[in-house]
């Protein structure tokens, strides 16, 4: 994009505006709905949403034409006329649908990990639900040396490869959905289980309540 490009704005202001409206919104219309299919949504939005930043050029140079691209252009990032790149549309995009599914599935992980605990262990079952993001964050950095190295290197005049990072990056994101899939049986086995036991303890309580 050049130099002094507000890349950072993109995700860093974004991400955080759109998941502080979201969350709420969404956790309140699928309070109902179980934990599971909530993150199996969440995930392969989130997952899928990476692809994007491979849509074709001329729609998203058609997409910068319109009142979209003057809103980002214009009053957000304030890029000029002649470094207006399609890719700053596939971009945000990007990080638009990727962050919907966030707003599904993230709020629904700790909640998750608390239903299948069991009883008095619900705070040990949480920090094992995080741990693999810390070991993702550790891992990040020398990733994206490599991908920078790769497909951006320094010094070069034109970057007309620089998609395959993005699919990189997608195809690492599809781990997720697929182990889910793989392990539907074991997650909804486990869900239900807890589920029971919940239904089991809530009807020992109005018993004793009916006793007393």
């Amino acid at each position: 994009f050049g130099e002094g490009a507000m890349v950072g704005s993109i995700f860093g202001v974004l991400n955080p505006l759109m998941i502080v409206i979201l969350v709420p919104l969404i956790s309140l219309a699928t309070a109902e709905v179980r934990s599971y299919t909530m993150l199996m949504v969440g995930t392969v939005i989130s997952a899928v949403s990476v692809f994007l930043c491979f849509i074709p050029t001329d729609l998203a140079m058609a997409i910068g034409d319109s009142w979209f691209g003057t809103l980002i252009f214009d009053y957000w990032l304030g890029v000029p006329v002649g470094q207006r790149d399609p890719f700053y549309i596939s971009l945000i995009i990007f990080i638009m649908v990727f962050t919907v599914g966030e707003a599904i599935w993230s709020p629904r992980l700790m909640q998750f990990s608390a239903e299948i605990a069991p009883r008095g262990k619900e705070g040990a079952y949480i920090s094992l639900a995080i741990l693999p993001y810390f070991v993702g964050k550790a891992l990040a950095g020398g990733m994206s040396g490599f991908l920078l190295e790769t497909y951006t290197p320094k010094g070069a005049e034109s970057f007309a490869g620089h998609e395959n990072a993005w699919l990189w990056i997608g195809f690492m994101s599809l781990l997720t959905p697929i182990g889910m899939i793989v392990f539907r049986k074991l997650f909804t086995s486990v869900e239900q289980a807890a589920i029971d036991e919940r239904q089991k303890q809530a009807e020992e309580a109005l018993a004793l309540a009916e006793i007393e």
